[in-house]
């Protein structure tokens, strides 16, 4: 029966479509991929992952995104390149369901 019940669960995780965890905090992560774009936008990839973004880079829908429009872009980006050299966790505000993220807080939440 317990086999049967697990089969259930996994079959409805492959059918059911994946979509975006915004907008809202994210769960408490750590930063393991950071792209700085041509276009000055930064696309983050956090552990555990996001799914159904739409990266500003094209980089995939694991990728978080905030623009170069953003008034705090640049303090961002440090606090982000921190976060990712020395392991520490961090938790981004998305601000829509593509993962576009507007506010991030050092040390989660």
């Amino acid at each position: 029966m317990k086999i049967i019940a697990g089969l259930a669960v996994g079959l409805v995780m492959l059918v059911l479509p994946c979509y975006a965890q915004g907008p809202g905090w994210t769960a408490n992560s750590t930063v393991v991929k950071l792209v700085v774009t041509s276009d000055g936008s930064v696309d983050v990839r956090l552990s555990p992952d996001l799914s159904g973004c739409v990266s500003a880079g094209n980089y995939g829908s694991l990728y978080a995104s905030v623009y170069p429009t953003h008034p705090g872009i640049n303090r961002i980006k440090a606090d982000l390149l921190s976060a990712y050299l020395t392991g520490s966790i961090v938790s981004l505000y998305l601000s829509d369901a593509n993962c576009t993220f507007t506010e991030i807080i050092l040390g989660g939440w």
